[in-house]
């Protein structure tokens, strides 16, 4: 583990910092770039947030994928009950969650772990304690196991580019409630792309009760030493806007994989993108769209321009309602609260 992270007041730094504490999003510099008044800018800010389109910029803890190499994407049997709501509410490993049918399973969970021995633990406790079922009605759970190291894309900001095509060709205008308007498509790209976003030093300095300049090096150490990256803020469901499906699909492309993954890296709709080894499917795809029918046109393309490459593809689709829970800050301000507690243990 780095240095950096035996440190106390850079942990203490970096659970503001990932909290989204200090972290705004620079109204005046908006209003200059796009020469509007500053009121105006502030109230679409608003709307933004009230409407739930984004939430309030951070500052991610890009050392998760290091900590927790092993991402695991699970279908499991739960008893569907408060103990079980609590139990996904409350687990540090658990980054998000959602309702789901399939034969004997009802619940979906992403999972961040040390490495396989640290999930299999994980996977006994819960039947140990009996959190959420016991062991006559269990039933093993079918999990997908990747390595963050294999990550090839991941860039929850991509989608935003279907929804200003969307808009400038007049098929999107609203996303859930909101009626959107060129100003706030503007606003909403820069946020999502980290552009003016302002870090309170002054605010970080009177709360960890060091000198301002401390909190500026610190910060500047952190990312340049990639634990941290720049501040932005992301869709409430990270990865997708809101009314958007999310697809899991394993692809077998058995020919030219690296014109076909290229490709793929630079498709809009898919956020995150991971080399595999899952049976026969050696890619998994994170991708978004607002029906199933865009998504299905989508792969049809996919077919046929690479028809002698992809061999199969196998799709999970969860719909916004099947969410239960997706919480991106939750697994890391967990981990950095464990390390903060193991620190004060030593002394």
């Amino acid at each position: 583990m780095t240095k950096l992270l035996k440190d106390e007041l850079n942990l203490k730094l970096l659970l503001l910092l990932c909290a989204g504490e200090g972290v705004s999003i620079n109204v005046s510099a908006l209003s200059q770039q796009f020469n509007k008044h500053r009121n105006t800018v502030n109230e679409r800010i608003k709307q933004l947030f009230k409407h739930k389109i984004i939430d309030r910029p951070l500052y991610p803890l890009t050392w998760l994928f290091k900590e927790y190499p092993l991402l695991v994407i699970s279908k499991d049997k739960f008893y569907r009950d408060e103990a079980t709501r609590n139990f996904i509410e409350s687990d540090p490993n658990i980054f998000a969650a959602f309702f789901f049918q399939e034969e004997l399973y009802n619940t979906l969970t992403i999972q961040f772990h040390e490495d396989l021995f640290s999930y299999e633990t994980w996977c006994d406790k819960i039947l140990e304690e009996e959190k959420i079922i016991k062991e006559e009605d269990r039933h093993p759970p079918d999990a997908l196991l990747f390595s963050t190291k294999r990550i090839l894309k991941y860039d929850p900001s991509a989608p935003f580019r279907i929804i200003n095509l969307g808009f400038k060709k007049g098929t999107i205008k609203k996303i859930g409630d909101h009626e959107l308007d060129s100003l706030s498509l503007r606003i909403l790209r820069m946020a999502l792309n980290g552009k003016a976003i302002r870090t309170n030093e002054n605010f970080l300095a009177r709360a960890l009760d060091v000198n301002r300049n401390t909190i500026i090096r610190r910060i500047q150490t952190l990312m340049k030493e990639g634990i941290i990256s720049n501040p932005l803020s992301r869709f409430p469901r990270v990865m997708v806007p809101p009314d958007f499906m999310l697809i899991f699909s394993l692809f077998e492309i058995r020919k030219n994989c690296e014109i076909v993954e290229r490709f793929i890296r630079n498709d809009p709709h898919v956020p995150l993108l991971i080399k595999a080894n899952v049976g026969r499917y050696n890619y998994f795809v994170a991708s978004t769209f607002k029906t199933i029918e865009n998504h299905l046109e989508w792969q049809e393309n996919y077919n046929q321009r690479f028809q002698a490459c992809i061999d199969g593809i196998k799709n999970t689709y969860l719909s916004p309602a099947m969410t239960f829970s997706i919480r991106q800050n939750f697994v890391s301000l967990e981990l950095l609260k464990r390390k903060i507690a193991l620190l004060q243990g030593e002394h």
